[in-house]
């Protein structure tokens, strides 16, 4: 067993001192990473200790036969996309305010309404199925066209047609009693 191997295998077992190895090997190279992906110094030093958090959380679920390297890459990844949604969110939001608010003022509780629909959209896309919700996520915040992601996952066409209609449903299902503000669904079109 190789030294990455042990101190991986040390890790999964729960030591911390594999853990500050581990976080000293990477730690650079994940910051500089999403630095370089959302350029704010801030926003990269808190996504870079929630890899870590991560890595910590799930060090028993760890394969050790797999690429670390990787591991630590997708997380990153995944952390930076999901950044990256709040943020096209909150400007797509900035946008509707800005264009509707020479014709109306937009109020203190609609601006609550708002966050509020944010948090339950966000949740309940958490809720789907993994897999559902990857490729809703990949259709819906990625833009991705229904042949792409069946390429993508090496899945057919139906079967992405087939889960975006099922996110879709539940979604709308679970938001019903909540849309008070017009125009909110156009996130899920």
């Amino acid at each position: 067993m190789g030294t990455d191997n042990d101190i991986l295998y040390r890790l999964t077992k729960g030591d911390p001192d594999a853990f500050e190895a581990i976080f000293w090997k990477y730690n650079a190279r994940v910051y500089n990473f999403i630095m370089s992906t959302l350029y704010d110094k801030t926003l990269a030093q808190d996504l870079t200790q929630n890899v870590f958090l991560s890595i910590w959380e799930h060090r028993a679920t760890i394969d050790t036969s797999k690429s670390f390297s990787a591991y630590v890459y997708t997380i990153a990844q995944n952390l930076v996309y999901r950044q990256t949604e709040k943020m096209l969110l909150a400007s797509r939001y900035e946008e509707y305010v800005q264009k509707f608010q020479s014709v109306t003022e937009i109020s203190a509780e609609e601006t609550l309404d708002y966050q509020f629909l944010e948090k339950l959209i966000a949740e309940l896309i958490e809720q789907l199925p993994p897999s559902r919700r990857e490729i809703f996520l990949l259709s819906r915040r990625q833009g991705l066209s229904n042949k792409e992601i069946a390429q993508k996952l090496s899945i057919s066409e139906k079967t992405v047609e087939t889960q975006i209609t099922r996110s879709i449903h539940f979604l709308k299902k679970h938001l019903k009693p909540h849309v008070a503000l017009a125009g909110i669904l156009f996130f899920l079109q």
